[in-house]
């Protein structure tokens, strides 16, 4: 046999240099299994914080979505307790209470068609009015206290439009357009806990 084959097969028979060996199939190392456990472990965290940062960020959105919706709720309020109050100068009276909640108060239909009144408020529900009742009059329990005062209420009897408005966006729009107190001032919680604003000169 050539020396060259000779010398060919003692080094494919010869142990690999340096220690090295070969690993077979389905061997190995315990090393090898806990790094890629720990990739996996690493890679599942990271999917689970980007999860828990998007349900913030979506929390965080649509809580302030609602904020600015209530904050436009009490601006359409007192726009239109400014609208009655300048008819009640004007008339020396009171418009008649609403018929439900997509009526117009009698007398006022010019001055309240284009309004936020013939809408949807930004929380859900419609607007009614209910005029001053004098104490002669019964009054029940959510209207005592309202002695000579109207009151423009935010209704949510039609399913078509329902009021989505909490507790803490009552306070919160409370303490921004009156006394912060849900039971007294002009802004309040009336029947079914639907807020009302109180519109006349005696509180």
């Amino acid at each position: 046999m050539p020396k060259g084959y000779v010398r060919l097969a003692r080094m494919m028979t010869r142990e690999p240099a340096f220690g090295c060996r070969t690993v077979a199939a389905g061997d190995r190392s315990p090393r090898v299994r806990s790094f890629r456990g720990f990739a996996l472990v690493e890679g599942l965290l990271g999917l689970l914080i980007v999860a828990l940062v998007l349900v913030l960020t979506v929390t965080a959105i649509q809580r302030n979505r609602q904020r600015a919706a209530v904050d436009r709720l009490g601006g359409e309020l007192q726009e239109i307790v400014a609208v009655f109050q300048d008819f009640r100068q004007k008339q020396t009276a009171w418009p008649p209470s609403t018929d439900g909640e997509d009526s117009i108060p009698r007398g006022m239909e010019t001055v309240l068609k284009d309004s936020a009144w013939t809408r949807e408020t930004p929380v859900g529900g419609r607007y009614g009015w209910l005029p001053p009742r004098g104490p002669e009059s019964g009054l029940d329990e959510q209207r005592r206290g309202w002695d000579g005062l109207g009151a423009i209420g935010v209704t949510a009897f039609s399913p078509n439009f329902p009021l989505e408005i909490s507790a803490t966006d009552l306070r919160y729009l409370d303490a921004k357009i009156d006394d912060g107190n849900l039971a007294s001032g002009r802004f309040r919680t009336g029947f079914n806990g639907w807020p009302v604003m109180l519109v006349g000169e005696k509180l």
